[in-house]
């Protein structure tokens, strides 16, 4: 797989699975269902990445209703989640070429500063991870050992780079990357806006009701990369802040297809957090 931020989390959370044998405490468990569609999504099934048409509603601009649109939709898509701490519990759903898995994660992060992920099976701990901005710790409590890493090289037990400010993004659910507009559209009850930098290009739909998200899709310039949808539903107010509590990410490389349904249970803002990280004089330590 290339080096991408677009698969952040299924790909650390499975990577725990994988690596912590998670198949001995999830044999014979089957994976609920859900349903998405238009008009209710409280609850999001895996769907793969559509071809993209938007390319296909937007014309050459030549009367300056895109320019007058991208300049009214900068400060939506400028505005982020304001925060200094985020504390969350979700029922994840992961399905692979050769996995399907129901688990629950844990999650804490202090803003730019540290991620800490825990994740538990019918309440029997799998694994640990703790990231920071230059370091990656996962801790396999189920075969006693831990990988401590620069998080640049996390590459080397991960398929895929592994970007500090995306994954935290997914977490709170907000666009992955950032970039500049480039074109935008308008049509019945939805924005879509083209964003843009040097490595990848996005595509995010808003709502018009409540200026939430509806759908992101991220892409590498190469056109052979893979490629990510995100669908966001359930939309909470938590702490004065509006959040999606319900997200599905669909990933296609190639001809395998991963999804991770995440459905948040509890979600807090700016409460003093603990990242406790210990590793155990029994446990082997892999570098």
């Amino acid at each position: 797989m290339n080096r991408i931020t677009l698969a952040i989390i299924f790909v650390i959370l499975s990577a725990c699975l994988s690596s912590c044998s998670f198949h001995r405490l999830a044999a014979g468990k089957k994976a609920k269902s859900y349903d998405l569609s238009a008009s209710d999504t409280s609850h999001l099934r895996a769907i793969l990445p559509q071809p993209d048409t938007t390319a296909a509603v937007i014309a050459p601009d030549t009367s300056g209703i895109v320019k007058q649109l991208i300049q009214q939709l900068t400060p939506l898509w400028e505005t982020r989640i304001d925060y200094k701490t985020f504390s969350g519990k979700a029922k994840v759903h992961f399905t692979g070429p050769n996995d399907d898995k129901e688990f629950t994660a844990h999650f804490r992060v202090r803003k730019d500063s540290v991620i800490w992920v825990n994740v538990t099976y019918d309440a029997i701990p799998v694994a640990r991870l703790f990231i920071t901005r230059d370091s990656f710790f996962l801790l396999n409590t189920l075969q006693k050992e831990v990988t401590r890493i620069p998080l640049s090289q996390a590459a080397k037990v991960l398929p895929t780079k592994v970007d500090f400010t995306s994954l935290q993004n997914l977490i709170t659910g907000e666009p992955l990357q950032k970039g500049t507009i480039t074109n935008a559209t308008s049509f019945g009850g939805s924005w879509s806006i083209q964003a843009e930098d040097s490595s990848y290009i996005q595509r995010i739909t808003f709502n018009k009701a409540d200026s939430t998200i509806r759908t992101g899709q991220l892409r590498t310039r190469d056109p052979k990369g893979p490629q990510a949808m995100t669908a966001y539903g359930n939309y909470e107010i938590i702490d004065n802040r509006k959040i999606s509590t319900s997200r599905t990410l669909n990933i296609q490389n190639g001809n395998d297809v991963y999804s991770l349904d995440m459905n948040f249970t509890k979600a807090n803002f700016d409460e003093q957090l603990d990242f406790p990280f210990s590793i155990p004089r029994n446990y082997s330590v892999k570098n």
